[in-house]
């Protein structure tokens, strides 16, 4: 049986492991808490109709990323590198499925999602300042622009030093926690709420609340399953960026059980809130749940107080996408897979400076022509490929006798449940978004011939 034991940073990696428990754990926090938690209930409660199966699927939900979390625990203590997947699979399941990843993650993945969540940040602020919503110099809107500004003043911070990234990475996410449970505390103490809205259901066609009997639909409640899993995704983030956590033995599979598990008891503390205030029908007729809820105990103030929890909620996960997107084509690069010049490490600051800027220009450039909507759609089913493939890549790992310091729970039963449930999951997410998820593994796997032509390169030098 074979141990693995903690590796050192490669040679001439050039980065710092800088980055301690809690700057770990507000990097999941941070990311895992978006603008998810403000708009999903809907979508939840027309689904599953009422507050105990929306419960049970923000339960499944965080167990199913937790399990999937441990997994990667354990990746991440075997291999504390820069890169998360692009190594896991490499080492588990080989080059070309690590590549793979990386050249996804590179053109699609991570500059759609950047823009996606700075495109959130820029409606958040269009809201407080219409001004931003008019067109200016070459016909993009002021949010556009706030949205561009966002991305780069991040990769700025991120620039200059990961210590810098973490600490606004830990501020944000103080500031987005403390916004979080002021609002349930005022949705509570002000809101006139009542407790038998967590008794009602929808009644027939949703339109009123009633009492009704009976479960949801397996697909109504895969429906909300994947609804909670939006808002849960991103729990990765940490992992892309292991060269740089101090004791990654411990700090990693602490940060990720710590960080899923406050997030799971703040989603289920603002789900009771709106519930309490709004009951099922009331919910099921807002877009934003957050701010039709306040809206009952602040009144005309209540959209610029939700509108500035969600601008701090995105800018804290446009951070931790920034910060950790860039170290996966660092890493590629390094191996000699990808463009050399991203494996540049700045002589003063540590950091892959090279890699954050161009990672700016590509996110930048989706956030001004505003296709990211597209985009976003086509790297779903990407993402939910890629982490069923690492816990897969645990298996082959295991296989052959490889051991880290951390153990996942209950391997091999519960890895298995979330490769099964994570499966069904890709299948469900192909059939709603055929043509998108279609277009998307296309995108990935036209990285096949610069593989084997970066791979003959390498082997030649």
């Amino acid at each position: 049986m074979a141990t693995m034991p903690e590796q050192p940073n490669p040679p001439g990696g050039g980065l710092v492991r800088a980055l301690g428990l809690v700057d770990c754990s507000a990097l999941v926090v941070g990311t895992l808490i978006g603008t998810g938690v403000f708009f999903v209930a809907q979508d939840m409660v027309r689904a599953v109709h009422s507050f105990l199966w929306v419960l049970l699927a923000w339960v499944v939900g965080g167990f199913l990323s937790l399990t999937g979390a441990m997994a990667y625990a354990e990746l991440g203590s075997l291999f504390p590198q820069s890169g998360g997947e692009y190594v896991y699979l490499r080492h588990g399941l080989g080059r070309y499925a690590g590549f793979l990843f990386g050249w996804g993650m590179f053109w699609i993945i991570r500059p759609a999602s950047a823009a996606t969540i700075a495109a959130g940040f820029s409606l958040a602020a269009g809201f407080l300042l219409p001004a931003l919503k008019h067109s200016l110099l070459g016909g993009f809107t002021g949010e556009q622009g706030v949205a561009a500004l966002a991305i780069a003043l991040l990769t700025g911070i991120n620039y200059f030093g990961v210590r810098q990234g973490g600490r606004v990475q830990t501020l944000f996410t103080i500031l987005k926690l403390a916004l979080l449970l002021g609002l349930a505390i005022a949705a509570f103490a002000l809101g006139h709420g009542q407790w038998r809205h967590l008794a009602q259901s929808l009644a027939a066609g949703g339109a009123h609340g009633g009492i009704r009997g009976g479960a949801p639909s397996l697909l109504g409640f895969s429906a909300a399953l994947v609804s909670a899993l939006w808002a849960y995704d991103g729990w990765n983030n940490l992992t892309l960026a292991g060269e740089e956590i101090r004791n990654p033995q411990r700090n990693i599979p602490r940060a990720l059980l710590y960080g899923i598990g406050l997030v799971f008891l703040f989603y289920l503390m603002i789900n009771l809130a709106y519930f309490y205030v709004l009951g099922p029908a009331g919910i099921a007729a807002h877009r934003n749940v957050a701010g039709a809820m306040a809206r009952v105990f602040a009144g005309a103030h209540a959209g610029a107080l939700v509108e500035a929890a969600i601008l701090i909620s995105a800018f804290a996960t446009l951070n931790s996408s920034i910060l950790s997107g860039a170290r996966v084509p660092f890493a590629m690069a390094r191996d000699g897979l990808f463009f050399k010049p991203l494996a540049r490490v700045h002589s003063r600051y540590r950091t892959p400076h090279v890699a954050l800027l161009l990672q700016a220009v590509f996110c930048i450039a989706l956030a001004l022509l505003g296709t990211y909507h597209i985009l976003y759609t086509m790297t779903i089913f990407g993402e939910w490929l890629f982490y069923t493939l690492a816990v897969v890549a645990l298996f082959g790992l295991r296989r052959r006798g490889v051991r880290g310091p951390f153990r996942a729970w209950g391997f091999p039963l519960v890895p298995a449940v979330f490769v099964l449930l994570a499966t069904l999951m890709l299948g469900l997410t192909f059939s709603q978004h055929v043509f998108y998820s279609a277009l998307g593994l296309l995108v990935i796997l036209s990285g096949t011939p610069a593989y084997f032509w970066w791979r003959r390169k390498a082997a030649a030098v």
